[in-house]
């Protein structure tokens, strides 16, 4: 098997043509006073310069925007700094580095390991590059060589200023400063800090939980400080006023004296601000009425007064950078190009990883997404449409010929469910109450559901009262597989309108709080709850499924003694698939081609083709992880393991998306009119947060289905298109991008 580059794990929406174009001009930074005079024509740290003005007066990519390169790596996200040619960037899963890639070609020319929790506010300047993890590092720009390193725990970031590096940490501290050639340390502060620090006219700035401080650089002293809400990004210093985003408003004060000059209303925790010739460009959530709305602001830095605002709900808090046209918003899955002047959208991006905080140099847009460095310049007014190199078309001709198809029971519910149920009643014999419990209905397609109701009736003459899981009344209600691997949850609004049950269009029921609710049932009165199970139930399939529900009533005001009373309701639903119907084969798949690991990984990865696309459903594909090594081995992955939600890409801008079988229901797709499916929301952009670790013991094998399905919006596959999916994955030894080629092809006969 050859081993092959795969594209990008990413995906980008379809832009409006631009009508004009950026300059050519030098790429200079921005003075801490907001004026563009002495520009350095480098992006050099975190936000663009130690003030974090985040700022340039280079032209930026316009026309759409095109991925011109990206690197290998994968794992969080750092802000890109760039000097001589070079853009320097953290990353890694287990395993984190700083490394350094060619800014014209994206070849990598050094990896730097420097351990866990590597942050994203970066430095470079004379020939070194500074990063913080476990303490303050010092690398050596040409080779990645260590120069020194000062071991201060947990720290926030770093900015350089000068020949002086200043760093910060979590907990009680501390902020130092060391000298930028040797690590000496100057002067230490014990301030407990949530941000990389800021350094501008003399003074650093830093954010604790409710506080933002002013010390001088020089000696380390306090100057000023003042009550802020909660902060999440380091502060921002121009002309003479420093302005710091919070989760309650965006604040200004006087940098030199801590007098506030004046607050924006709204939510901008998390937002990193950029400023340029007086204005403010900045995005995050503000409310109008009862509602919270996602925007950019460009806000007069002087005033606070609002010059535009742009609405759209993939805006909200994020990364801003702005150049002398275009204003730059990275938020959690998409980049926005906004005109400067009107903040209209003139192109975005949308991507399935994490975005970090941008660089802008000559004409392109420098980004981590997922911990993979991408080169954004400018398109040709139709943004991502990406070559594929794959080429994975199988041999026909191969012994056994490809591809083949595993056996399966997933018939995927197009057809619908026959439904069969039947269910138990017990209550003690002297209880004041009546049990109602009915199932009704016997098939669930896009047109019937089966519904669960269970009612309490309270025939005493007192109140009684039982404690649940959220939501009241009776919580949730879940039945399972006899191996108990596999479960549905039955619907119900209550969901919904509980504070405590977290709900997405993917998993249904993600999460519940773990919190008791009373109910009470006065004389007379009755408590009901009606659940579904419907074709938008999440994880749908064939099988045996078991319930039980049990509560334990007592007296509500306690006015006797005695011990209460127990009901349980017991029963079970088979779902038998309606029809022998497998359709007509729309389009075959093939597993053309895996990455080849390296020994020193803990792992093997396989995948197989379980079903084709028909007209009565989607593809269905599976991958197998195993440990193969001789001891019990950590791994961990940028997604809930293996995989999650997956966009594959391929020629002339056409993607696939795995969705997995677990967070599937039928409801959830639509079969185009050419015969494919496409699922009918975008589940990358919100269906993992965050990265997962988990334990293998040798020879422990991990397996989970996916469902194959065109992307919303792109175009449906042709016979013989191949697709590339991967991801990363670390072990305790190495960080590792593993992936395949997926080929569409007309049926066999």
């Amino acid at each position: 098997m050859r081993r092959r580059t795969l594209l990008v794990g990413a995906s980008a929406g379809i832009v409006a043509p631009l009508t004009g174009c950026l300059g050519d001009g030098e790429d200079p930074g921005n003075d801490a006073d907001g004026t563009t005079d002495g520009l350095t024509g480098e992006w050099q740290q975190f936000q663009a310069n130690a003030a974090h003005t985040g700022a340039t007066t280079a032209a930026g990519p316009d026309g759409g925007g095109r991925v011109r390169w990206w690197s290998d790596t994968t794992g969080i996200s750092t802000s890109p700094v760039i000097e001589g040619g070079t853009v320097y960037v953290g990353s890694g899963l287990r395993n984190q580095s700083v490394l350094a890639f060619d800014q014209a070609t994206g070849e990598r020319q050094w990896r730097a390991p420097i351990g866990d929790d590597i942050e994203r506010a970066l430095a470079v300047g004379d020939g070194t590059v500074y990063a913080s993890a476990s303490g303050v590092y010092a690398l050596d720009a040409e080779s990645g060589e260590q120069e020194w390193m000062d071991r201060i725990d947990t720290t926030r970031g770093v900015a350089l200023d000068g020949d002086t590096v200043f760093a910060s940490a979590g907990g009680g501290g501390p902020i130092v400063a060391l000298e930028a050639d040797s690590g000496e340390e100057r002067w230490r502060r014990d301030i407990h800090t949530l941000t990389a620090p800021t350094v501008a006219d003399g003074r650093v700035f830093a954010v604790g939980n409710d506080n933002l401080v002013a010390i001088d650089a020089e000696s380390g002293d306090t100057e000023w400080e003042e009550t802020i809400d909660r902060a999440g990004s380091p502060p921002t210093v121009a002309d003479g006023m420093v302005f710091t985003a919070t989760r309650g408003d965006l604040f200004a004060y006087d940098a030199a004296t801590g007098a506030r000059e004046w607050t924006l209303d709204g939510s901008f925790r998390g937002t990193d601000i950029a400023t340029i010739d007086g204005t403010i460009y900045l995005a995050g959530r503000q409310q109008e009425g009862e509602e919270w709305i996602s925007r950019a602001l460009a806000v007069d830095a002087a005033t606070g007064d609002v010059e535009w605002s742009r609405d759209d709900d993939g805006l909200g808090a994020g990364s801003v950078v702005v150049t002398g046209e275009i204003v730059y918003v990275a938020t959690r899955y998409r980049v926005y190009a906004l005109d400067r002047g009107t903040g209209d959208i003139e192109w975005w991006l949308r991507f399935q990883w994490p975005v970090g905080s941008p660089a802008v140099a000559n004409g392109t847009l420098y980004v981590s997404v997922g911990g993979r460095l991408l080169a954004i310049e400018s398109g040709d007014g139709r943004a991502g449409v990406w070559k594929s190199d794959a080429e994975p078309i199988p041999d026909r001709d191969a012994t056994p010929p490809e591809p083949t198809y595993a056996e399966s029971d997933f018939p995927f519910g197009m057809n619908g469910f026959d439904v069969d149920a039947e269910w138990d009643v017990s209550v003690d014999e002297d209880a004041p109450v009546d049990i109602s419990f009915v199932i009704e209905g016997d098939r669930i397609d896009a047109d019937e559901h089966v519904s669960v109701t269970l009612a309490v009736t309270n025939d005493g003459d007192e109140p009684l009262g039982f404690t649940t899981g959220a939501p009241e009344p009776f919580g949730i209600f879940r039945l399972s597989d006899e191996n108990r691997d596999h479960g549905l949850v039955a619907w119900t609004s209550a969901y919904e309108e509980s504070g405590h049950v977290h709900t997405t269009p993917h998993r249904g029921v993600g999460m519940v709080n773990s919190i008791a609710l009373s109910t009470e049932i006065p004389p007379g009165e009755t408590v009901s709850e009606t659940y579904t199970l419907s074709d938008e139930t999440h994880g749908i399939r064939p099988g045996s499924y078991e319930f039980s529900v049990a509560q334990l009533l007592r007296p509500a005001e306690g006015r006797n003694d005695h011990d209460g009373w127990e009901f349980e309701v017991t029963g079970a639903v088979e779902l038998a698939a309606c029809g022998t119907d497998e359709g007509d084969i729309v389009h075959e798949l093939a597993v053309a081609d895996e990455v080849d690991l390296p020994e020193a990984f803990m792992g093997e990865f396989t995948v197989d083709v379980l079903e084709p696309v028909t007209d009565t459903h989607p593809g269905l594909i599976e991958i197998t992880f195993e440990n193969v090594t001789d001891e019990r081995s950590l791994i961990a992955s940028m997604r809930r393991w293996p995989f999650g939600s997956y966009v594959g890409l391929g020629p002339g801008g056409r993607r696939l998306v795995l969705l997995p079988a677990e967070t599937f229901a039928p409801g959830f797709v639509d079969r185009t009119d050419a015969g494919w499916w496409e699922p009918a929301f975008l589940p990358h952009e919100s269906i993992a947060r965050g990265g997962s670790t988990t334990a293998y013991d040798p020879g422990e094998t991990s397996t989970s289905q996916f469902i194959v399905t065109t992307h919303p919006e792109t175009d449906d596959p042709r016979d013989g298109d191949g697709y590339a999916f991967e991801q990363g994955f670390g072990d305790d030894d190495v960080d590792v991008t593993w992936g395949f080629a997926l080929s569409t092809l007309e049926p066999d006969g």
